[in-house]
């Protein structure tokens, strides 16, 4: 679900998503460029009032997971709460589906603000 996030320069375009379903939800996107290694990085929130679960799949495969549990401040989405997980030496190929998978633990809603792909040359 897009959430706001104030103020709106602490994401992008003062938008979030968060997961407002406790088995979890999904969000995912269909890679359209060239075919190579990457890095996959994903800006997501880690609240002090959780630990959220997050999962990277590709095709299906999963290809990182982790726990949203480090020792931050923030008890809202935010600026203050934002981590970047770099996933590194990805095979990607035009029409590979990248999905990221979050379940919310309490107060912490798994939120995610973007993925980068960046060529690893």
């Amino acid at each position: 679900t897009p959430v706001d996030v104030t103020p709106w320069e602490n994401a992008s375009g003062g938008k979030a998503v968060a997961c407002k379903e406790a088995q979890g939800c999904s969000a995912s996107y269909k890679f359209a460029g060239t075919e190579g290694k990457y890095t996959i990085a994903v800006l997501y929130f880690d609240q002090k009032n959780g630990e959220s679960k997050f999962r990277v799949m590709l095709n299906g495969r999963k290809i990182d997971q982790w726990t949203a549990n480090d020792h931050l401040p923030a008890t809202k989405i935010g600026s203050d709460a934002a981590m970047r997980r770099n996933i590194t030496n990805v095979t990607l190929h035009p029409g590979d589906e990248i999905r990221i998978e979050g379940v919310p633990d309490r107060d912490e809603p798994a939120a995610l603000d973007y993925i980068e792909i960046i060529a690893a040359n």
